[in-house]
């Protein structure tokens, strides 16, 4: 019986969302029964058996009451743990066009992060980017059906640990000078050349990340194993505030067991459910458990004050699980990146990133630090630069505001240096002019542009959290002494969209 309505509550408590998002996703606990009845003829005898486990509210009265253990129980941490993650690099880096991440952190999304980012950091030129991030093993997962994080689901070795992201600058143009065959009216002056816009190559960067440590992730042993202690250790309190859970719900419930109203409901439920196509179950159902909520509604006068009583005992159970976190975040993480990047009108660069994070304020921080180096892909004979571009260090400390586990917003502050071995080298292409003058150049050329030295950069910035949804709202500014072309101070102002599918698929 309470397995029904205590779902149906659910709904109006908000816990989730309404139909039609996928309905077995919000009862897991019908799944098994729904599938049974799947299997079967429409009006059969065998499916008026596998329908009464559905409408019968005395059925399996202990179904509530599991369900708060074992795999539903992991998947409902494994989301609050995930949701409550400041360690995780949904957008580009540091050196790209467009980014609001001054520092690259130790993880990434499990499945899949889009993002979509305004602004710059050592680039003169700024950038609108979309990035996205993915995870080898997730998405094979992923397209096989298969669940991508769950108890006892650890991912393949070694492709877990593998990460890649891919970014678009969606504001690059550039132009290019082309000869005319004459002017269109003899009024006219008679051009040689004109400059005409096109489109430059998008790809702005690709990233190749591997994750050699990462405690934080639900795939890793580490995860598992302090899970695995962390149940065992609570397994009577987790049993006491379960009961007082399921003592609540029954008293709000109780009183629909004798109503022959709703026996008549469920009558006629079950007669639905016996004659329905496959397809159709789940509508109905829905419809079920809609019709038997409302019924409670009305039929008992405190119904307001029990719900407030069972949102209470929600709290305090889930509350006795608040402390499986204190472990894992104090863990910390190191990963290793490579950045193939794409200036305009400069030479492809690959920069290699090693990554550290550690966890201040007893795990309610976290401080992550970058050590990297950049070099050019490649160098014409008779230049007069070398390979290697520069070198970088830079800091980061995020701070979440308000309870770690649902913070509406986290607060950044970062550092950056890089030194530059050489002048910054721009790339002109055949048919363009010299910048500042009239000279056309017939063949490719570079010319050394921007003092060589240190560039020093200081950001804040504040990160909104829009609940459960796994979407964010990066707001920043920024300092720099100067750009990699431009020898003079600059403050910018950084603003994006990123969003976490990991928050869909971690069941």
């Amino acid at each position: 019986m309470r397995r029904i309505l205590t779902i149906a509550l659910c709904l109006f408590l908000g816990n989730m969302t309404a139909y039609p998002q996928s309905f077995t996703e919000k009862i897991a606990g019908f799944k098994g029964d729904l599938d049974a009845a799947r299997k079967t003829a429409a009006n059969s005898s065998e499916r008026q058996e596998a329908v009464k486990p559905l409408v019968n509210l005395l059925f399996h009265p202990a179904r509530f009451t599991r369900y708060a253990y074992g795999d539903a129980l992991f998947s409902g941490l494994a989301n609050a743990w995930q949701n409550s993650r400041v360690d995780k690099q949904v957008g580009s880096t540091a050196s790209s066009s467009g980014t609001t991440d001054l520092v690259s952190r130790p993880s990434t999304p499990q499945l899949l992060g889009l993002a979509m980012q305004l602004g710059a950091f050592t680039q003169t030129v700024s950038g609108t980017v979309a990035t996205f991030h993915g995870n080898a093993d997730s998405m094979v997962r992923a397209v096989a059906g298969a669940p991508i994080s769950c108890l006892g689901c650890m991912g393949t070795k070694g492709w877990k640990n593998l990460n890649f992201s891919v970014s678009f600058d969606l504001s690059r143009q550039g132009s290019k000078q082309v000869s005319t065959s004459g002017a269109a009216t003899a009024t006219s002056p008679d051009p040689a050349t004109i400059v005409l816009p096109q489109n430059s190559r998008q790809l702005s960067s690709f990233t190749a990340r591997y994750d050699i440590y990462n405690p934080k992730d639900t795939r890793s042993p580490e995860f598992q194993q302090a899970w695995g202690n962390w149940f065992t250790a609570h397994a009577a309190d987790l049993k006491i505030a379960g009961d007082k859970l399921l003592d609540m719900v029954s008293k709000m419930l109780d009183p629909l067991e004798t109503d022959e109203t709703f026996a008549n409901l469920r009558g006629e439920y079950t007669q639905k459910l016996v004659a329905a196509n496959p397809e159709n179950l789940d509508g109905i159902l829905a419809e079920y458990l809609a019709k038997a909520l409302a019924m409670a509604q009305a039929k008992d006068p405190d119904f307001g004050q029990r719900v407030l009583d069972v949102r209470a005992a929600y709290a305090q159970y889930g509350q006795a699980y608040e402390d499986a976190f204190v472990e894992l975040r104090g863990k910390p993480q190191f990963s290793i990146e490579y950045t193939l990047n794409r200036p305009v009108d400069q030479p492809d660069t690959h920069n290699l990133r090693l990554i550290f994070a550690a966890n201040p304020f007893q795990g309610k921080g976290l401080f992550t630090a970058n050590v990297a180096g950049t070099f050019y892909n490649e160098v014409p004979a008779g230049a007069k630069y070398g390979r290697m571009r520069d070198f970088q260090l830079a800091g980061q400390l995020d701070r979440p505001l308000g309870i770690v586990m649902k913070y509406p917003a986290v607060f950044t502050v970062a550092g950056y240096v890089q030194y530059q071995l050489d002048p910054s080298v721009i790339n002109i292409t055949p048919g363009l002019l010299v910048p500042g003058t009239s000279i056309t150049l017939p063949k490719d050329a570079q010319v050394l542009l921007g003092p060589k030295g240190t560039l020093g950069i200081a950001q804040a910035k504040v990160t909104l959290n829009m609940g459960n949804s796994g979407l964010k709202i990066p707001i920043g500014v920024s300092w720099a002494s100067r750009t990699e072309l431009l020898d003079a101070t600059d403050v910018r102002g950084h603003i994006g969209i990123t969003y976490d599918l990991d928050t869909l698929f971690n069941h």
